[in-house]
């Protein structure tokens, strides 16, 4: 599968459709407008320049954003040293939506959690296409 920002300088190549599609309502999450889909970092194929952007204003910072500098579009996140090293979430608003058809969707509160160790709450959940989810 392959995804776009939205002026297509930078692009987000992985082998496989994602298990999941996380939608989280937390600062971060909604700022961003993603929906995360779940990868190893060796898994995914970037191609093209992205700006990072890392929060400021909470005490524990475990991701860090990036996007494209020319359109804005999120691509993807990276963890930092308190993050899971083995996850990367990528924007699955990227992709065609014809793709991502019949991917389960998780919708989680998360606008609780203050720290990497807290629980995320799922609210509900659906499938791309099903006409609840994205």
């Amino acid at each position: 599968m392959k995804g776009q920002c939205l002026c297509g300088r930078v692009t987000l190549e992985v082998s496989r459709p994602p298990a999941l599609i996380n939608v989280c309502n937390c600062r971060f999450c909604r700022s961003l407008g993603a929906a995360w889909a779940y990868y190893r970092p060796d898994e995914v194929a970037i191609t093209g320049e992205t700006g990072t952007y890392r929060r400021d204003d909470i005490a524990e910072v475990w991701l860090i954003a990036h996007f494209c500098p020319t359109c804005g579009s999120t691509t993807h996140y990276t963890p930092t040293e308190r993050g899971d090293p083995d996850e990367w979430g990528i924007n699955s608003r990227l992709f065609a939506l014809d793709e991502l058809a019949g991917i389960a969707a998780r919708f989680q509160d998360g606008r609780r959690v203050a720290t990497a160790d807290d629980t995320f709450v799922v609210t509900g959940t659906g499938h791309i296409g099903d006409g609840k989810a994205f």
